[in-house]
């Protein structure tokens, strides 16, 4: 008996690591725009008791890039590193008759989670076990753009950092590419997010599916070589020569080299983005479009150089091309001194006509290749031992009719179609949960992408932001992330009552225009009411989001037989008051926040909603 004088029985614990390999195979390597492998994990009964909150899942990854593809640097999603690989996630009973929880798009709900609960710290741990990045000095941008996380060089966990140009072949080998083992929290209910120990003996143990993304929306290309995000973070160009002569439109001179301008931080081998082998265009530091029509000497056809080498000369970073010349193609563009930027075009080669920007003089790449292969998967348990005699106290109490009833914080992942053309859209969320905390909305892209698109982020993706900051900002997460699109207000009838009383205004989000206060307090109350801590609202027009919390103060609501509708209005006007409709259709990915109870008697396993 306990009383304020004595305390209760304590518990003798020990606390091991077990580590539970995948069971279908030992590596999985995967192509870009393919999908459909899955890594299986059976976490066995004799774990017995397991602190989920403290084991994680663990693989190494590696990129690679077919050597009949131009090279450029790749890595996984700078945001959230390795949970990019994770497209779906499942957890059964250990027999695999009992489905004790699933999230679908387990990866936009990480970019969720990572992208509202954010400081330098968490970022810095991010970067460190789960391989996304983080902005350095080295390779910083002195142009005012904004900070970007996609520029690291040296620390870069997917290459190696390259100070002297390979000699005789070009970057982009095996041996230029790292293995990157990495840890990752498993951002679920009856893992990181279960406080609780968990008995996995009741449960006869426990079966783990994951399956694999396509590669191609998980690869990334850098900023500093794409003119779709960030433009004036690219090298500028300088001149054909260090005095800074311009590239003049000329269809009988060949050139071999290009000097990089000392902006962003252009100094050295080692703080220049390309690589040899890598194809390079030129372009406007604020107009992508408006390109330089270069043509290669060896063909006299329309094309992008090649680099063969990458040196420092005369206190500048000179690029030596094989030859080429500047074109007047329609029109032409002669390419001044710090007026231009140098793109990669391993993967974005689209070249359009400048004298009415639209005529297509190449056409875009729509494959790229690229591997990854993942090796030594395994989830690392922190088994929990307990005093045996505590353990057979259990299994009695079990046999003689006793239940354990455990609650973990879960979400589901409902999904809503929405038409652009749908400008008064009303959506039913069919949710009966008897235990709802919130609802978090991500209406994603639903536009299909080719492999090129969505690797580097090119101008067919939707573009985050339109600013003079930034130039251009498309998005390198589509159907990761959630999109504003013209958005004008959104309003939700929760138990035929509409809530708030008055719709929720958006207009000044849209393209980063401004910010609005009180879809920001919504959300943040969404956010605390999922156990998600809102530390940074810097996304809040990259990763849109609607939030509705249906409790306050860490409590929950009853939404079984209740209405529960989304209303959205798009009724976008510019300046001169022409309409202003939305550009996408939408896939609607509307998280719902709330407590799963899983219920074990004798041999039985149920859960509830």
């Amino acid at each position: 008996m306990s009383s304020y004088w004595k305390n209760d029985d304590k518990i003798k614990i020990s606390q091991t690591q077990v580590s539970v390999p995948s069971t279908n195979g030992r590596s999985y390597t995967g192509t870009a725009g393919q999908s459909g492998r899955r890594i299986d994990f059976e976490i066995p009964p004799s774990v017995k008791f397991m602190d989920g909150k403290n084991s994680y899942l663990q693989f190494d990854i590696k990129i690679g890039i077919p050597a009949a593809e131009v090279p450029t640097r790749l890595h996984l999603d700078p945001f959230i590193g390795g949970s990019s690989v994770v497209k779906n996630l499942r957890i059964y009973s250990g027999n695999r008759s009992v489905l004790l929880e699933e999230i679908s798009d387990y990866n936009a709900k990480v970019q969720l989670e990572y992208s509202y609960n954010q400081d330098d710290s968490l970022r810095s741990m991010r970067a460190l076990k789960e391989g996304s990045l983080v902005t350095t000095i080295d390779n910083r941008g002195t142009l005012g753009t904004s900070v970007s996380n996609n520029i690291d060089l040296d620390s870069n966990p997917y290459y190696k950092p390259v100070g002297t140009v390979p000699a005789g072949r070009d970057w982009g080998t095996s041996d230029d590419f790292l293995t990157a083992k990495l840890s990752l929290p498993i951002h679920s209910g009856l893992f990181s997010g279960n406080s609780k120990i968990f008995p996995v003996a009741m449960c006869n143990g426990l079966f783990v599916e994951i399956d694999i993304e396509d590669p191609a929306r998980f690869v990334k290309q850098l900023d500093s070589v794409n003119r779709h995000r960030r433009m004036k973070q690219n090298p500028i160009f300088h001149g054909v020569d260090k005095d800074g002569l311009a590239l003049s439109i000329n269809n009988a001179t060949n050139r071999s080299e290009i000097y990089l301008g000392l902006q962003n931080n252009m100094k050295t081998v080692a703080q220049c983005p390309f690589v040899k082998g890598e194809r390079v265009g030129i372009c406007k530091n604020d107009s992508p479009k408006t390109e330089c029509a270069l043509t290669l000497t060896s063909t006299g056809a329309q094309g992008f150089p090649k680099i063969e080498n990458i040196e420092v000369a005369d206190g500048y970073v000179r690029i030596t091309c094989e030859e080429f010349q500047n074109s007047n193609t329609g029109t032409g563009v002669e390419a001044t001194s710090n007026n231009f930027i140098l793109f990669s075009a391993a993967v974005d080669t689209k070249r359009v006509q400048v004298g009415d920007l639209t005529t297509q003089i190449i056409a875009p790449t729509t494959s790229y290749p690229i591997t990854t292969e993942i090796s030594n998967a395994e989830i690392v348990v922190q088994q929990v031992g307990v005093d045996p005699r505590y353990e057979a106290g259990m299994m009695k109490k079990m046999r003689d009719g006793g239940t354990i009833e455990i609650d973990i914080p879960s979400v589901t992942n409902y999904k809503h179609s929405l038409l652009k053309s749908n400008r008064n859209a009303t959506i039913n969320l069919a949710v009966s949960n008897t235990r709802a905390k919130s609802m978090i909305i991500m209406p994603t892209d639903a536009k299909t992408l080719n492999v090129g698109d969505l690797i580097a982020g090119t101008s067919s993706v939707y573009e985050e932001e339109t600013t003079a900051m930034d130039g251009r900002l498309h998005s390198i997460r589509s159907g990761q992330v959630g999109i504003i699109d013209r958005l004008t207000s959104y309003q939700m009838l929760v138990d035929d009552k509409l809530v708030p009383s008055r719709p929720i205004v958006v207009s000044k989000i849209n393209k980063g225009k401004s910010i609005a206060a009180q879809p920001l307090i919504e959300l943040e109350k969404a956010l605390n009411q999922a156990g998600i801590v809102p530390r940074s609202f810097t996304d809040y027009n990259r990763n849109f989001l609607i939030g509705r919390a249906y409790a306050l103060n860490d409590g929950v609501a009853n939404l079984n037989n209740k209405s529960n509708q989304l209303q959205l209005l798009y009724n976008e006007t510019n300046a001169a008051g022409a309409d202003l409709a939305p550009e996408h259709d939408k896939l609607l990915f509307c998280f719902l926040f709330h407590i799963r109870r899983i219920n074990i008697r004798g041999d039985s396993v149920t859960v509830s909603l």
